[in-house]
């Protein structure tokens, strides 16, 4: 099972920049102003200023806005390419909850984007099949021998009832799913690292701890995703505790709200040169500073002992995790 990860170029103060992650990038959120444009946008030009064609929350600007002409204009909440009521966008172009639009909500135990019967997920968009269950909540699984609802091999977004043979959570890895307690999954990244267990969840308030946020779409071999999300893991980017072995703690910027998430990351030390966060060991971040990109340590913003060296710069937009403010030591 792979996953995709998102993060956005967050930069530091004083024209310092912080470099993610450039593994195939994928969201479950749509952040207007990260110059890609998102299935809910219209436009996205990399910021959130309105009156350059752009709007702060990225819509076409125009004077004359059509809905049905598949682009999301200026008061339109979506726009399908369609005037049809029903599917997700409204004869008017105003978001609407349907069945059969992909995505997950309220009532849905399951949106695999039709109304087809017999393919797992009915034309009410509850999971169907003998052995069809829920993953959020976890539901219809009630043998102790299988009492963990899981997705099935086929990776199509179909639920069966599995065995919990190992109790493991988010900071524990997994080579199969039924190491992993009743509502998580054995996933891992697309490099070949160790697997690890991740909590489903349709939204943020299904997952716990500080930090951790309903933002990854979970994929399946061919790299298509299944409208199926895991909880990011919660974990102290500073302190580097509650990853998995052998994974750093690494903070992630979106429009909704900043998180936190683990992440393979290799062996560069301070000072020496990285391309994105991923060479650099953990607890640092590749940054730019003065035109020349180097591993630098996370710091706690206002706390002059986080840094051995230096100062601790806070970011030019800032990230803040259950109240601390985050920066790197320059």
């Amino acid at each position: 099972m792979k996953r995709m990860r998102w993060l956005p170029c967050l930069l530091l103060w004083a024209g310092c920049g912080l470099f993610g992650d450039n593994v195939p990038l994928q969201s479950t959120r749509n952040t207007c102003g990260d110059g890609v444009i998102a299935a809910t946008e219209g436009c996205d030009d990399g910021n959130k200023q309105s009156g350059d064609g752009c709007s702060d929350d990225c819509a076409v600007e125009t004077g004359d806005p059509v809905c049905g002409n598949g682009v999301r204009e200026v008061g339109e909440g979506c726009d399908d390419h369609n005037n049809a009521a029903g599917d997700g966008c409204s004869a008017t172009c105003a978001l609407e909850s349907a069945c059969g639009n992909g995505q997950l909500e309220a009532g849905e135990t399951c949106d695999d984007g039709n109304k087809t019967s017999g393919d797992g997920c009915s034309p009410t968009c509850q999971q169907e099949g003998a052995g069809a269950c829920a993953l959020v909540p976890q539901a219809g699984c009630t043998a102790t021998s299988a009492p963990a609802c899981d997705l099935t091999a086929a990776m199509d977004g179909t639920t069966q009832c599995r065995a919990v043979t190992q109790s493991g959570t988010s900071n524990s890895h997994c080579t199969l799913a039924t190491q992993c307690k009743a509502g998580y999954t054995c996933t891992g990244d697309h490099n070949g690292n160790p697997s690890w267990c991740a909590r489903f969840c349709t939204d943020d308030t299904d997952c716990t701890g500080t930090g951790s946020r309903c933002v990854i779409d979970l994929v399946n071999g061919s790299g298509a995703t299944i409208n199926v999300s895991v909880c990011s893991n919660a974990c102290d980017p500073y302190g580097q505790t509650g990853c998995p072995t052998g994974m750093g703690c690494v903070l992630r910027g979106d429009g909704d709200g900043d998180y936190t998430d683990c992440l393979y990351q290799g062996t560069k030390l301070v000072g020496e040169s990285c391309a994105t966060a991923r060479d650099c060991s953990p607890g640092n971040v590749c940054a730019t500073y003065q035109g020349v990109k180097t591993c630098r340590a996370t710091c706690i913003v206002g706390n002059a002992s986080t840094c051995s060296s230096g100062v601790c710069s806070p970011y030019q937009d800032p990230v803040s995790i259950g109240g601390v403010n985050y920066g790197a030591c320059i």
